[in-house]
């Protein structure tokens, strides 16, 4: 299951790791939103790689796919 790095999502402004089928399911996860809302993840990324969220249609915070693998300069 693919693991997303969530930055500003939901009421509570949720920031951290979560895991999820699509990124939809982990935004929903992470944010507690409730079932009616619409979750919307935009699919063009800024050059960092965060995509857009939106839930109903309101700016809900940003995702982007999680890589384990780094690569770090020491």
């Amino acid at each position: 299951m693919p693991q997303y790095e969530l930055e500003g999502v939901g009421p509570a402004g949720f920031a951290g790791l979560a895991r999820g089928r699509t990124p939809e399911e982990a935004v929903r996860q992470a944010g507690s939103f409730p079932a009616e809302a619409t979750i919307e993840v935009q699919p063009a990324p800024d050059p960092q790689g965060w995509h857009e969220v939106r839930a109903s249609g309101r700016p809900a915070g940003r995702l982007r796919l999680h890589q384990r693998m780094r690569f770090r300069r020491d």
